[in-house]
């Protein structure tokens, strides 16, 4: 499946890009795409037991990072 979130809470682009690697090192994790600009974060994963984990990975890479389904 395939879903947009806005994510808050990263102080650069490079470490939107060191997050998104760690995202698509998930197993299930299909595709990730970080816009650090438009703060958008796209998924495609293979269940929503999976976004779990990616909240938890978004929550502690660095303080205050949230993502919200669009």
């Amino acid at each position: 499946m395939k879903k947009y979130f806005k994510i808050e809470g990263l102080d650069c682009a490079n470490c939107a890009n060191i997050l998104e690697n760690k995202i698509l090192k998930v197993k299930g994790v299909n595709s990730c795409n970080i816009n650090f600009i438009t703060k958008k974060l796209i998924l495609e994963y293979e269940d929503d037991t999976i976004l779990e984990k990616i909240i938890k990975i978004c929550k502690f890479f660095e303080d205050g990072v949230t993502i919200k389904e669009f």
